[in-house]
């Protein structure tokens, strides 16, 4: 889990072969554009969806294994792929078949489809990933998938997406990734949502969203956040101290005591490292 950065900033200060079914397809080399002059790489990016059979997706500058990886997690496809041969992928793609969508992704290399015998035969198994390049001697190879779908559910891409899975049955992941959302958001919205998860029952939540706060500067946040310190997590807690060293002031030095002497020394040493801040600034909002 990827944590605030500017929360993250103020804890630095504070302290096989093929079978039955098998197609070979080789696509039609698609040339690069050569612009004028060079630009500078843009960031990746990353989405995927799949629905009622088809794939949506916008991607740009991932690299290959990462987009098929994702691909395999949402579909139960596995992929064979050479380890040599792992270029950056851009592309959209708007509801399309998972073979063409495997196609137009992996562009500049031949597959070889392998197909489900039973009970249709035409449910797609393993899909293989050759490179046009000249042949290597001794080719690496990694299966990228399990056969199982690892990852579904829609995605959560905005704020109004964001507030909907914390609102309704979603999973641990789904959560983590609103709050990331919400974060970035950075609403009136997005603070009340944060403060309604410091009560979740997964303590990895209720750190994103204490965490959150504090990049946030949610003051109004912070008496939610000090009934953190008393939770049976160690990392809720530790968590929380911080927080309440970065939005509270002097007053909050009594919230903070109890924890000096708490049984994890992570959490007593982060209390330690929030008192003395908090002596120090004197600052009572």
């Amino acid at each position: 889990m990827n944590r605030p950065a500017a929360f993250l900033l103020a804890v630095a200060l504070l302290a096989a072969c093929p079978e039955a079914g098998a197609q070979r397809s080789r696509k039609p080399d698609i040339p690069a554009s050569r612009p004028a002059q060079q630009q500078p790489a843009k960031p990746a990016v990353q989405h995927i969806r799949v629905e009622d059979g088809t794939i949506t997706a916008d991607i740009t500058n991932s690299p290959l294994h990462s987009v098929l990886l994702e691909l395999a997690e949402r579909t139960g496809v596995i992929f064979e792929v050479r380890t040599q041969s792992n270029p950056p992928v851009s592309i959209h793609l708007n509801r399309v078949s998972l073979q063409e969508a495997v196609e137009r992704v992996t562009s500049g290399n031949d597959t070889m489809f392998v197909y489900d015998e039973e009970p249709h035969g035409d449910r797609i198994k393993m899909v293989r990933v050759f490179s046009r390049t000249a042949a290597i001697a001794q080719p690496g190879i990694v299966y990228l998938g399990t056969g199982a779908i690892t990852k579904r559910g829609k995605p959560i891409e905005t704020p109004e997406q964001a507030l909907e899975a914390l609102a309704g049955d979603s999973t641990l992941e789904e959560r983590e990734k609103s709050i990331a959302v919400l974060v970035h958001a950075r609403s009136e919205a997005a603070v009340k949502a944060l403060m309604n998860c410091i009560s979740d029952p997964a303590p990895e939540v209720r750190i994103a969203a204490i965490e959150g706060l504090a990049s946030l500067d949610a003051a109004a946040a912070l008496p939610a956040i000090i009934k953190g310190l008393k939770d049976r997590d160690p990392g809720v807690r530790q968590s929380a101290t911080t927080a309440v060293a970065l939005l509270g002031d002097a007053t909050n030095i009594k919230d903070l005591k109890p924890l000096s002497r708490d049984v994890d020394p992570g959490v007593a040493a982060s209390a330690d490292t929030a008192i003395r801040k908090l002596s120090g600034n004197g600052k009572i909002r």
